[in-house]
C-alpha cells in the first residue's frame, strides 16, 4: 500500500519539537515580516493566505527570543514569491509548495520607529536569499498501520515551520 507522504510537514513536525531550545539560545531585537509579491503580476497568494506575514513572524518567534530592549540583531524577512510548481497564480485549493524571500540582519535595537519608516540606522549584517521547495513521493507503509493524509492546513503549517527554522538556524550567534 503507498501513501504520499509530505517532506515538509514531517520536517516541519520533526524541527517544530526543537523550537524551545531554539528559544533558549538566541535572541532578537526585532522581527520583520513583509510579504511584497509585486514582481509578480499574477498572484492570489493572498486571498488564500492573508496571515501568511504575521503566520511566519509566530514561527519565528516561537523558536527564539524577542527582546526589543536586547543588545542583539534585528531581521526583516520579505517573502517574494510563493507559489505552486514554479507558478504564482494558486489553483482554487491555495496548495503552494515553494516559498521565498531574502533575509537581512542589522546590528542593535534601532528605534522602531526609524525602522517601519527606514531611516535605520542600524548596520548591516548580513542579507541572504533563502529558498525551500516541499517535495512529496511515495513510500511503503508497514502492514497494519492506518495512515491520514496531512490536509492543506497542515502542508502549509508545516512549510511555513520549516522557513522560520531556516531563518532561526542561519541567525549569526
Amino acid at each position: 500500500m503507498k501513501l504520499l507522504w509530505t517532506a515538509a510537514l514531517c520536517t516541519g513536525l520533526a524541527l517544530a519539537t526543537a523550537g524551545p531550545l531554539f528559544a533558549l539560545e538566541r535572541t532578537l531585537s526585532g522581527l520583520e515580516i513583509k510579504a511584497d509579491l509585486s514582481a509578480y503580476s499574477k498572484n492570489n497568494v493572498l486571498k488564500y493566505w492573508p496571515t501568511l506575514e504575521a503566520d511566519i513572524a509566530t514561527a519565528i518567534a516561537s523558536k527564539l527570543t524577542v527582546d526589543d530592549a536586547a543588545d542583539a540583531p534585528r531581521i526583516t524577512v520579505e517573502i517574494n514569491k510563493v507559489a505552486i510548481d514554479g507558478d504564482t497564480y494558486l489553483p482554487d485549493s491555495g496548495e503552494f509548495n515553494q516559498l521565498e524571500g531574502t533575509v537581512t540582519t542589522h546590528e542593535g535595537n534601532n528605534n522602531v520607529d526609524a525602522v517601519s519608516k527606514g531611516q535605520s540606522q542600524d548596520a548591516l549584517i548580513g542579507s541572504y536569499a533563502l529558498r525551500m521547495s516541499a517535495v512529496s513521493g511515495a513510500r511503503e507503509v508497514p502492514k497494519g498501520w492506518v495512515t491520514v493524509a496531512p490536509s492543506q492546513k497542515d502542508f502549509y503549517k508545516a512549510l511555513i515551520d520549516a522557513y522560520a527554522t531556516a531563518v532561526v538556524e542561519r541567525i549569526e550567534e
